[in-house]
């Protein structure tokens, strides 16, 4: 298993409802705006803010909607 920082989108029975893996360049863009450990993971579950949208943007195919509050960035464990 390894850790990847995602950005989850939840729909409005509050399941998940779709998540996109970010690239590890992203981490240090992240940190101004979320905690990181210092080895680059998101520490909790943070809801998307515009700042955060729009660096991680870049990798989502879907406009990301701020203000609906179905939108957050963490990390995930996931398979090798």
């Amino acid at each position: 298993m390894v850790v990847v920082n995602t950005v989850e989108k939840f729909g409005v029975d509050d399941f998940l409802e779709r998540s996109w893996d970010l690239p590890s360049e992203v981490t240090e863009l992240l940190r101004a705006h979320v905690e990181v450990t210092p080895d680059g993971w998101v520490v909790d579950v943070w809801p998307m803010t515009a700042q955060l949208a729009v660096i991680v943007q870049p990798w989502v195919d879907e406009p990301i909607g701020v203000e609906s509050g179905s939108w957050f960035v963490s990390s995930a464990q996931v398979p090798a």
